[in-house]
């Protein structure tokens, strides 16, 4: 008879909202050049990414990842064996975004989106991080969002350690 399989509950040590995505990106590992690792970023929060691969990465390796039209650079933080490959967790030292649309205010439906932590790209997320860095405007609009989508859920600020305006 086979023992029943025991679920682990692993704990969350994460301080920050992970965003669920499924998006393809493409990872270097610098300093280059190297073959690139292909792979599925699994969520994004404001200071990393948990990326499925099927490549082993080591600790520490630093790394560009190239998602749509986004390169992240970071360091790998740690890269565990998974089911069909390994996930690995990279903490973001860096993001060069293109040029465009940083100075237009988010508008609600994407604001709600960020606020519960669902339904966002990469890319998105990252596009809504650097704005709220610089917009005072937005991150109000953001803490009332989070206080009516998550009544009694305390919230951390948008973007802890920087300067408002």
């Amino acid at each position: 008879m086979t023992p029943p399989e025991v679920a682990v509950e692993e704990v969350d040590r994460r301080s920050e909202t992970r965003y669920q995505t499924q998006d393809p990106a493409e990872i270097e590992i610098l300093p280059g050049p190297s073959a690139p690792l292909f792979g599925t970023v699994l969520d994004v929060s404001r200071s990393g990414l948990r990326v499925a691969l099927q490549n082993r990465i080591s600790r520490g390796e630093h790394v560009k990842v190239k998602l749509h039209r986004n390169v992240i650079f970071g360091e790998v933080r740690y890269c565990r064996p998974v089911p069909n490959g390994f996930q690995a967790g990279l903490k973001i030292q860096d993001l060069v975004r293109p040029p465009g649309r940083q100075d237009e205010h988010i508008a609600d439906d994407p604001l709600s989106l960020y606020a519960v932590g669902k339904g966002l790209s990469v890319a998105e997320v990252i596009d809504m991080r650097e704005h709220l860095a610089h917009c005072e405007a937005c991150r109000t609009r953001l803490a009332r969002q989070q206080e009516a989508l998550n009544p009694g859920r305390k919230h951390r600020p948008p973007l802890p350690g920087r300067a408002n305006g």
